[in-house]
């Protein structure tokens, strides 16, 4: 019988390659068909709208209570507000798995907030253009000199930015994305930018503010041959994975499609986080919920990627952008999925 050779051109986790000698390879063989698995996963794009410790406390506990089987092990919480940074603070303080950023409006460029939050623990900040679509603001606002104070504060603080700046005009069945949203009530407001010009003011910040890392949420409603463009121009942009690097369960991606991201990841490893735009809650509907966390991590398991970029995207790189520690994991029973 011919010996079976693995084929190390593709990606398989570290320890195979090590039973090969390790011991004078008295193990060679066992779980040789082992893939890279990440350490663990750090989203850096949940939401939590509790607003009081003891609340936030438990529905923390509630989520990783599921999702620590599937190898979660901290979330950044993007709304704390003027009325909530307190209970944000002390909910950070207390449990190492919830990280959280502020969350000012497009309306409240208050730089002295943005100071105290910083000072409470905030690992960044969390900026959205939804609504000044569905209020009929100013979509130039962040160009302001109130804007730019609040910036400057960030930049001196070396803090990342996640920004949600445009906004898809289809439906979005595969992920429940309704059709028109935000638009619908802008065109309503009478406003008439577009995505382009959201996107725009969005790119004079990013260029002005070199020393901000700035992450366009759920990949700036663009392609890869688009984010390819950006990244080339702007050194301080990065993604999330959040909505658009999603497969549903039952599917795999066809090859082609699987091919394209891959080299797009590739390319890319250091300046994509995982995120999935959950919502944490002890009201949420908790199974929906899950589903969509897993949707994210079943799109970059597919991918095949090796271990260093797998590490990369499902946690380095997050605590790398927003100053965040390593974390230790414990095994929990005998096998930890």
């Amino acid at each position: 019988m011919s010996e079976h050779k693995i084929d190390y051109d593709l990606p398989y986790s570290p320890d195979v390659a090590e039973r090969q000698t390790s011991d004078e390879g008295f193990s060679r063989g066992w779980g040789e068909h082992f893939q890279p698995n990440e350490a663990y996963w750090v989203d850096c794009h949940v939401h939590m709208r509790d607003k009081s410790t003891d609340v936030m406390a438990r529905a923390v506990g509630e989520y990783f209570e599921r999702l620590d089987a599937w190898r979660l092990r901290r979330v950044i919480a993007l709304d704390a507000r003027s009325f909530t940074v307190d209970a944000f603070a002390e909910t950070g303080k207390k449990d190492d798995r919830f990280c959280w950023c502020a969350w000012p409006r497009y309306h409240e460029p208050d730089a002295d907030f943005v100071d105290r939050a910083f000072q409470a623990g905030a690992c960044g900040l969390k900026l959205h253009n939804a609504h000044i679509l569905t209020e009929g603001g100013d979509y130039k606002v962040w160009l302001g000199k109130d804007w730019q104070r609040v910036f400057e504060r960030v930049a001196a603080q070396r803090k990342p930015i996640l920004w949600h700046v445009t906004q898809r005009l289809t439906d979005s069945p595969y992920t429940g994305g309704n059709r028109d949203s935000y638009w619908r009530e802008a065109r309503r407001n009478g406003l008439t930018c577009t995505n382009a010009d959201l996107l725009e003011v969005f790119l004079q910040v990013v260029k002005r503010y070199p020393d901000i890392p700035f992450i366009g949420a759920h990949q700036l409603h663009v392609g890869f041959d688009k984010l390819d463009e950006l990244f080339e121009r702007h050194p301080n942009l990065l993604t999330d994975t959040s909505c658009g690097f999603f497969v549903r369960w039952g599917d795999h991606m066809y090859d082609a499609d699987r091919r394209r991201a891959r080299q797009f990841f590739l390319r890319h490893s250091g300046r994509i986080l995982f995120g999935t735009d959950c919502g944490i809650g002890v009201e949420a509907t908790q199974e929906y919920v899950f589903q969509s966390f897993l949707g994210h991590v079943r799109y970059l398991r597919q991918l095949h990627l090796p271990h260093d970029v797998l590490q990369a995207v499902s946690h380095c790189n997050t605590e790398r952008t927003f100053g965040l520690p390593e974390l230790q994991v414990k095994r929990k029973g005998n096998v930890r999925p």
